[in-house]
Parts: C-alpha cells; sequence; structure tokens
C-alpha cells in the first residue's frame, strides 16, 4: 500500500513539474531576450553618441551631405565604415592562428564600428569559390559580422578612396536592415510574408521618406545649405527654418530572439497562439529595392543542409534577409507551406545629435584634399 502511494505521488510531482516547467522556462527565455536588449540598446546609443560627436569634429565642406560625407576617406577611417560590418574568420586565422577578436581587430576598427563590435554574430555562408573537402562545389566562409540581411556588394560601390584594409575585411558583402512595415494574410489568417523597407545600419535622421529623394520638410540638416522643401499649402511664416550643419545619425539594431517566436498580434488579452507568423523569404516584398546596396544571397536558405548531410534550420538570423527562422509550430494546419515561423523580432533604434563644429570650404570652391 505504502509503495502504491509513493508511485501517485511521485507522478503527481511529474505531472506539476511538466505544467510549471512551460512558464518557468518562458520566464527565462524572456528574461534572457530582454536583458541582451537592453545592453544592446544602451550599446548602439553609445555608438550613436560617438559617431555623431566623432563627425561633428571632423573637417568637412560646409555644403557636404551625410551621405557623402559617409563616403569621404577620413571618416571612413576614423568614424565608420561599412566595411569593417564584416569579418573573414578563415582569413583572420591564417593571419594569426592564436587571435583574439577584440584585442587583435576591434582596435583597428573605425570608432563606431568599435562600438558595435559587441554585438556583430557569427554566421557562415556558402561561398562555392571555396572548395570542399569531397570535391564539391560549395564551401562555407566563417564570418564574424552585424545582424542583419548579409548582401552581395553591388560593384558600384567598389572602394575607390585608397584606404588599404587587412585581409579579413570582407569588403565584398555589406550589412543593410530590413524593416518590417506590414505583413500580408497567412495561412488560416495567420501572419504571412513581410513588406519590409530596406535601411541603413547607421543613416541620417531627416524628414524625407527616402535617402537622397530631398522631398521632405528637413531634407537634409548635415549640410549649412539645407533648405526645407517648398509645402504644399501656403507658407506659415511663423515656422522656423530647418536645422542646419548638425550631425542627426540613427544606429539601427535588429534584435531578434532565440528563445521566443513571433505571432500576429489580435489585441491584449486574445489568444493567438495559432497565428504564428510565417518564415517564407521567398514571398518577402521590399518596399524600396532601389535602396539596396547589393544583392541578395541565394547561397542563405533558411533551411539547408550541412556537412553530415542533415537538414538544419537557419536559425534567428538565417535566410537572406536575416529575418531567421523557427522550427516550432511547423504543422500544415497552422503555417501551411511555410517551414517554419518567425523569431520574436523587434528593430532597436539610437539617436544622437551633435552640431557641426568644423568646417571646410565647399569642395566646387576649393582643391584642398580630405587626409586624416
Amino acid at each position: 500500500m505504502m509503495r502504491s502511494r509513493c508511485h501517485k505521488r511521485s507522478g503527481q510531482a511529474l505531472v506539476e513539474f511538466g505544467l510549471v516547467a512551460l512558464v518557468l522556462y518562458m520566464l527565462i527565455g524572456g528574461a534572457i531576450t530582454f536583458g541582451i536588449w537592453i545592453y544592446a540598446a544602451g550599446q548602439i546609443q553609445q555608438a550613436a553618441n560617438v559617431g555623431a560627436r566623432e563627425l561633428s569634429q571632423t573637417p568637412l565642406p560646409f555644403d557636404e551631405t551625410f551621405e557623402d560625407a559617409l563616403d569621404q576617406k577620413i571618416v571612413r577611417q576614423r568614424v565608420y565604415d561599412d566595411r569593417w560590418l564584416v569579418i573573414d574568420l578563415d582569413e583572420l586565422e591564417e593571419e594569426d592562428p592564436d587571435y583574439n577578436f577584440f584585442q587583435d581587430v576591434v582596435p583597428r576598427m573605425p570608432l563606431l564600428n568599435q562600438q558595435l563590435a559587441v554585438l556583430y554574430i557569427r554566421d557562415d555562408v556558402i561561398d562555392k569559390r571555396i572548395p570542399t573537402l569531397d570535391d564539391n562545389d560549395r564551401g562555407y566562409r566563417r564570418l564574424m559580422r552585424y545582424p542583419g540581411a548579409l548582401l552581395n556588394r553591388s560593384e558600384g560601390d567598389l572602394d575607390e578612396s585608397g584606404i588599404e584594409y587587412p585581409d579579413y575585411v570582407a569588403k565584398d558583402y555589406v550589412v543593410q536592415i530590413p524593416l518590417v512595415v506590414e505583413r500580408k494574410e497567412g495561412h488560416n489568417n495567420g501572419g504571412g510574408a513581410e513588406r519590409i523597407r530596406w535601411v541603413g545600419v547607421v543613416e541620417e535622421i531627416d524628414t524625407e521618406e527616402l535617402p537622397g529623394d530631398d522631398s521632405g520638410l528637413n531634407p537634409d540638416p548635415f549640410s549649412l545649405t539645407n533648405e526645407s522643401a517648398v509645402p504644399a499649402g501656403p507658407i506659415d511664416p511663423t515656422e522656423p527654418e530647418p536645422p542646419k550643419g548638425v550631425v542627426a545619425l540613427r544606429v539601427h539594431y535588429p534584435a531578434q530572439s532565440t528563445w521566443l517566436s513571433s505571432y500576429q498580434d489580435r489585441g491584449a488579452f486574445v489568444p493567438n497562439g495559432g497565428d504564428p507568423n510565417v518564415a517564407n523569404d521567398d514571398a518577402v516584398e521590399p518596399l524600396n529595392p532601389e535602396a539596396m546596396k547589393g544583392s541578395l544571397l541565394d547561397s542563405k536558405p533558411l533551411v539547408f543542409e550541412n556537412s553530415l548531410g542533415e537538414s538544419v534550420y537557419a536559425g534567428t538570423y538565417g535566410g537572406k534577409y536575416g529575418l531567421g527562422i523557427h522550427g516550432a509550430m511547423t504543422s500544415p494546419e497552422l503555417t501551411g507551406d511555410a517551414i517554419g515561423i518567425r523569431p520574436y523580432r523587434r528593430v532597436l533604434v539610437s539617436h544622437a545629435i551633435f552640431r557641426r563644429e568644423v568646417f571646410l570650404p565647399s569642395t566646387e570652391d576649393s582643391e584642398e584634399t580630405l587626409t586624416p
């Protein structure tokens, strides 16, 4: 009789633990996720402050635009260079087998890149130029990079500044951030593929719809010649002029959770467990493809075969858009033809504004070269 009671109690404890453990794991996962994101938010704010401060003290022509300033040699060497967002670990290991990323690589980066380096992720991409041991035509290139979509840098963005980079700087890649504007309707009214807008890791705060269109009321605050766009209605003389000669800098960080998956928002206290946001890169719709600095990598599928021939999910930042995939809730009843669902995602944004302190004559009126 006593043995029977013990078995009943142990079985009851197992059931109770199973019920409590699910909630406990969710709480632990949420605490870890949001703890990492709080740290990341502080780090990109520090990066924005450093970048805006240093750019405000960099001697540049008074009529320079923000986009042109980022292409200047002195800025790319001292403040920010998107070529340092991707590091080739194979090249780095070949140069120094005993390398330490934070001691050997980070100090050589521009100042804003140094602040972002702690947020880099490990990534493997298939590169057909790298042979494998079994004479396959595919090899893997090991990278350390900033999160987001990894693109093949376009030929029109080739470096002509004369800057000499270490071999481990993967200049043929560029990172951009896809902002999810809305979702299409998916299977059973769930979340379908995304409509996205491309933005840079670092960009200017202004009122234009897209970089370079000059349609907003404050199209280019970096330049001293900044003029507001002509409003559609009558001009209000009491309205202040747009700011001129300021560094208004924004940094994006795509925060995506390893623990938490993404579901449709049905409102407060409305169950949404049956409405996951599906992962389907083939149906993603970019709203501003002209803003892309490169082409998508076809070698970054959401599911791929590893060296053992096993099908593996690409992970939290996987896929050619960097939107990731989770292998949970993949039944056809919930996701239809999709092979997985998206991780829980928020794009963190930090801003910093500094007034420019050093000005050079216009490049049209001066032959002075900008060298550090």
